[in-house]
């Protein structure tokens, strides 16, 4: 159900994707807001989350 990978920030590196997770830290790779798609993500939805650039921010940015 992520959709990180579909996002225009995404960096190819490796990682996963999933950083609206509090267990998954900041992408290490993504340095660049390019776009955000985390408010259309069914799983930051599911949790209620309302943030947006859980990639370069973090899941518990405002």
């Amino acid at each position: 159900m992520c959709l990180c990978p579909e996002c225009p920030s995404w960096v190819e590196c490796g990682e996963k994707g999933g950083f609206c997770f509090e267990t998954i830290e900041k992408s290490s790779c993504i340095n660049e807001e390019n776009g955000c798609i985390c408010p259309t993500c069914p799983v930051a939805s599911s949790m209620g989350l309302e943030n947006m650039y859980y990639c370069t921010r973090g899941s518990k940015s405002t």
